[in-house]
């Protein structure tokens, strides 16, 4: 039986074969750094190029170090990290992006850092990002919103270390809607972060656009918080609130000089009431989707072949 791995590294890819056997070779020159045994995870999530041909030829080449799981088709960044985190075997293990962002080399800082905080989860986060402006906004709003959900989390990135001991509990059926961050926060508490080197990749372009923030940012409001259920009610309260004080207006008029109601204040107040009403049912109709999707069976991932 061949000895447990130190360290599982996990890499979702998605056309990242020209980066994998950099990937690789820094990987290497960490495994040497840290003395420690290493196994390294490439989930191919649908990729369009070569990435599996390359996950192959460095299976052939690397042998036990490289395990390779080809998703059937790009079910994104999140279910694959996720299937690789189900599929670990180390006592550690690392999430690193295959676009070199950060650097394999910066692997021993939040190991070290793990070992004299004594923590379950460490995020390795950037001093100073290479990306462009409006991305990095939508980073810190994306960060923001994922605090309300989770108050004791850090900010973080997809560059992680998670004792094997918070993956057990892990869910194996996740819904299509799987996100690491908050379910990690769910099973601890004791997360920290680290400064690492964000590194630069052809210009410091993000491999993980814009709009996937979006997206996500939108999964962790209606999969994740009650906080659109709550707006919604502060709002309709706001809207009870606001009729019944125009009316109350009105009726003062119409006692002390009476003014006549007039035809705009009736359709302002019934456009305006009619907007909550079905901004409120679309809200309920989102989380009876998902509930209803969820309850399909609708996996996270499915695996199409594993070396």
């Amino acid at each position: 039986m061949e000895p447990r791995p130190s360290i599982s590294v996990v890499v979702p890819v998605f056309n990242g074969a020209r980066t994998l056997r950099e990937l690789l070779a820094g990987l290497r020159e960490a495994q040497g750094a840290m003395d420690a045994r290493f196994e390294v995870l490439l989930v191919d999530d649908g990729s369009t190029d070569e990435s599996w041909c390359t996950i192959l030829e460095l299976r052939a080449q690397h042998g036990d170090l490289v395990r390779g799981f080809r998703l059937a088709r790009n079910f994104g960044q999140q279910a694959a990290t996720y299937c690789g985190l189900l599929e670990a075997r180390g006592d550690w293990v690392v999430t690193l992006d295959d676009d070199l962002q950060p650097h394999p080399r910066e692997i021993p800082k939040l190991w070290e850092h793990a070992q004299s905080r004594h923590c379950d989860v460490v995020y390795g986060v950037y001093a100073r990002r290479h990306h462009g402006l409006v991305h990095r906004l939508g980073t810190r709003l994306f960060r923001m919103l994922l605090r309300r959900v989770a108050p004791s989390f850090p900010d973080g990135s997809s560059f992680r270390l998670i004792r094997s001991e918070v993956l057990r509990s892990l869910p194996r059926h996740a819904g299509p809607w799987i996100l690491v961050d908050p379910v990690l926060a769910w099973q601890t508490s004791a997360i920290t972060s680290v400064v690492v080197d964000h590194g630069s990749n052809g210009g410091g372009r993000s491999r993980y656009p814009l709009h996937a923030l979006f997206s996500i940012a939108g999964t962790v409001l209606i999969s994740y918080s009650r906080l659109p259920l709550r707006l919604m009610t502060a709002l309709g309260f706001l809207s009870a609130a606001a009729s019944f004080g125009l009316g109350l207006y009105y009726l003062f008029r119409k006692v002390t000089v009476g003014a006549e109601i007039g035809f705009s204040a009736l359709i302002v107040t019934t456009t305006f009431s009619s907007g909550v009403v079905l901004l409120s049912l679309g809200i309920l109709g989102e989380y009876i989707s998902r509930i209803h999707t969820m309850g399909s069976g609708e996996p996270a991932f499915t695996i199409k072949a594993v070396v």
